[in-house]
């Protein structure tokens, strides 16, 4: 299955420069957001949107035409 991934912050860096943090990846149908990320070797704390949705449940299955946004966590203090 094909999924749509947008990458934002220092994870656009996981793709080529000219792909803008935005890439096409097929993935075996049954895989999972956190099959994802290790698709894309993003840690898995890193933060996600499926479909415009937040989604912590790294076992959650994805379908064809998905979107996931990863985002990196903020810090500061």
């Amino acid at each position: 299955m094909h999924i749509e991934v947008v990458l934002h912050s220092a994870y656009r860096e996981k793709l080529l420069p000219e792909a803008h943090g935005q890439a096409t990846i097929e993935l075996a149908a049954g895989s999972t957001v956190g099959d994802a990320l290790a698709h894309l070797s993003i840690p898995p704390e890193a933060l996600c949107a499926v479909n415009g949705r937040v989604e912590r449940d790294r076992g959650r299955l994805l379908r064809e035409g998905d979107q996931v946004e990863v985002f990196a966590r903020a810090g500061g203090g």
